[in-house]
């Protein structure tokens, strides 16, 4: 009978509140205790018949039975008005057996619940007892998740404590729900605490590692985040995108840059994390944070050719300048200005290419880059400065009314 379909429940439950057999009552509680499946198209007509007899069940056990199997199939069907009527009548019925009361009172909570009542969803709970008294889990989280929708959140947290008295973290789900409940309430101390006890019995689920990791940051414990990251890692967990970039700004957050560029490196290497301008200019930072400056440098060279920022490849060409590195610079500003340049970089590319030039001993060519870059805004007067810097030395030139030679703005 255990293992009787849905459908054949039903039947049984219309044929035994119409026909009134006296040996119906062996049926009673594992009708009642049916959790309710979803209806195959042969159980229909045994659900219109039923419905249509329903107000002439006298029977307590019969109408309980029938009441709670028609209000299951409403709440699947989502009409909720008629769920709650049905619940409201098998509970109604003298009788019931506590387990049965208990389990039909908290369906009709989640029923309140998921219409956003949940003061009657309290009500219809405070019929069992005190919530201190309450011994079924799922009942107390049930009535946890009212307390949480009405802004009740000490009342929340004093439920929480309760479940973690009552439940095992091997009751997974109940887990998973309660670490829900806590985070809703912003109660992050509660969530690691829950998750800390799923991980402890779970130390595979990758979910629960980068949950309680994200948890731990709400927390500010960074290093406590960096720490269950790494024993992740040691566990053989796999990480994604975020997860290694989030490793490798942890390393770098937490005093060890060096660190967080090897593995954001290697993940570049390997694919785990997309080749892109973004992720390079962040292994540019970290690099240049650990004081390796010649990596620094070349990731801040790929970060520009694969985005193709004229930002990137004139602060890669000061890089350079600070090294007095003049024709790697050269080379450079001249690689920017070959893809094309908008209005606004010009000013700024004539003068790191005058500087390069004058650096490289062509003074000429210096001029000629300063007198471009005067006549766009933003760099008049240090190019001005370096004009008259060349006059000094003899350099004779003259500043044309247009900008002129490799780095102009690019035609639209």
């Amino acid at each position: 009978m255990a293992r009787m379909g849905y459908g054949k429940v039903l039947i049984i439950v219309v044929l035994l509140a119409l026909s009134g057999t006296a040996g119906a009552q062996q049926y009673r509680s594992k009708l009642l205790l049916n959790p309710g499946r979803a209806l195959s198209e042969s159980a229909a007509a045994s659900i219109d018949e039923l419905e249509a007899r329903f107000a002439d069940i006298e029977q307590d056990y019969a109408r309980a039975s029938a009441g709670s199997q028609l209000a299951r199939h409403h709440v699947q069907q989502g009409n909720y008005e008629k769920a709650i009527a049905y619940y409201q009548s098998a509970l109604s019925t003298q009788g019931l057996a506590p387990i049965v009361q208990a389990d039909l009172r908290r369906e009709l909570a989640e029923v309140y619940l998921h219409t956003r009542q949940p003061a009657q969803a309290l009500e219809a709970l405070q019929a069992l007892g005190s919530w201190e008294t309450f011994s079924d889990p799922d009942v107390l989280l049930t009535y946890g998740r009212a307390q949480s929708m009405l802004g009740n959140y000490l009342a929340v947290a004093d439920c929480l404590d309760r479940l973690l008295q009552l439940a095992s973290p091997e009751q997974q789900g109940l887990y998973q729900r309660m670490v829900v409940l806590a985070y809703g309430i912003q109660d992050y101390q509660r969530s690691a605490a829950i998750l800390e006890g799923l991980l402890e019995h779970f130390p595979g689920q990758a979910d629960y590692w980068f949950q309680l990791v994200s948890v731990l940051l709400k927390l500010g414990q960074h290093q406590s985040a960096l720490d269950y990251l790494l024993m992740a890692q040691w566990q053989g967990i796999t990480f994604s995108q975020q997860n290694i970039l989030l490793l490798a700004g942890l390393h770098a957050t937490q005093g060890n840059p060096y660190a967080g560029a090897k593995v954001l490196e290697q993940a570049l290497d390997t694919g785990v994390v997309a080749e892109s301008g973004d992720h390079y200019r962040l292994l540019f930072e970290y690099w240049l944070q650990a004081r390796e400056r010649e990596r620094a440098l070349a990731a801040l060279a790929r970060a520009a050719r694969l985005s193709g920022d004229a930002e990137l490849f004139l602060y890669w060409a000061q890089q350079l300048m600070e090294q007095a590195r003049w024709g790697e610079m050269n080379g450079v500003i001249r690689e920017l200005c070959q893809a094309g340049i908008g209005p606004r970089y010009v000013g700024r590319a004539n003068l790191m290419l005058g500087i390069s030039e004058y650096g490289l001993g062509k003074k000429a060519a210096a001029y000629r880059a300063f007198a471009n870059a005067t006549l766009s805004g933003g760099v008049n007067t240090q190019a001005g400065h370096w004009l008259t810097k060349l006059e000094s030395e003899g350099v004779q030139g003259r500043v044309a009314a247009s900008v002129s030679g490799p780095c102009q703005a690019a035609v639209p």
